[in-house]
């Protein structure tokens, strides 16, 4: 029996930018193009099953030409590449976890009154990141989003995140708690969509992509492909 294939697609939130959207749909194009030639059975995105119909509806209106995308990436390149593949649908794999206990904004707050010196340590790593980032073009955000040393840089700071607070609170340990059983969830909802003959590409945010690369490597069911070949340069 053969293994599905899975590629994991990292990419930025398009709704926090706008204006990138609007200056540069050649580039969400090129991407598009690009991703066809790996030509998957099917395409999931960040969204929870709990929208699963108004995705359907939506999709449905885009290829009608009913809809005209918003800033998300699920609409901007998901819908058009599964349209362009003539996909009946694309399929949403998010699972809506509670990260509020604590939230992260709490835990960088304990970490800057109580750990001042990890606190320093984190906003250095954050700033090699941001170092990273420094690229106007979509196309070169989205290389560097997916190459192994970015990923590997946004996991140091989650494991720095392990050590804020002590042994009776730990406050990054918990908030980590939230994020691995969301990437889980995930996961298992791939796996769930994934026949033995399927091509899946997932797009999703770049902070996930250290811990669902880990959980369905380590299955064992997958067989997981890389998107820099497909990456325009």
């Amino acid at each position: 029996m053969s293994k599905p294939e899975v590629m994991l697609l990292g990419t930025f939130h398009m709704a926090m930018e706008p204006q990138t959207v609007n200056e540069q749909q050649n580039h969400i194009h090129t991407v598009v193009e690009a991703f066809k030639k790996y030509n998957p059975t099917k395409i999931a995105v960040e969204k929870p099953f709990l929208i699963e119909e108004e995705l359907d509806r939506k999709y449905q209106e885009f290829q009608s030409g009913e809809l005209k995308p918003a800033y998300d990436e699920v609409e901007q390149i998901a819908f058009r590449l599964a349209h362009g593949l003539e996909h009946p649908r694309v399929y949403p794999v998010d699972e809506v976890v509670d990260m509020s206990s604590p939230s992260l904004n709490q835990v960088f707050e304990w970490a800057k009154e109580h750990q001042p010196a990890l606190f320093q340590e984190i906003l250095e790593v954050q700033s090699r990141i941001k170092k990273m980032e420094n690229d106007e073009s979509m196309l070169h955000t989205l290389a560097y989003i997916n190459r192994p040393e970015y990923i590997q840089e946004l996991q140091r700071v989650y494991m720095k995140l392990t050590k804020v607070g002590n042994r009776q609170h730990q406050v990054g340990v918990q908030w980590l708690k939230q994020w691995h059983h969301r990437d889980l969830a995930i996961s298992a909802n791939i796996a769930r969509i994934a026949g033995s003959d399927d091509r899946v590409l997932v797009l999703i945010g770049g902070d996930h992509l250290h811990l669902l690369n880990q959980f369905l490597s380590d299955s064992g069911d997958f067989i997981m492909q890389s998107p820099l070949p497909y990456l325009p340069k």
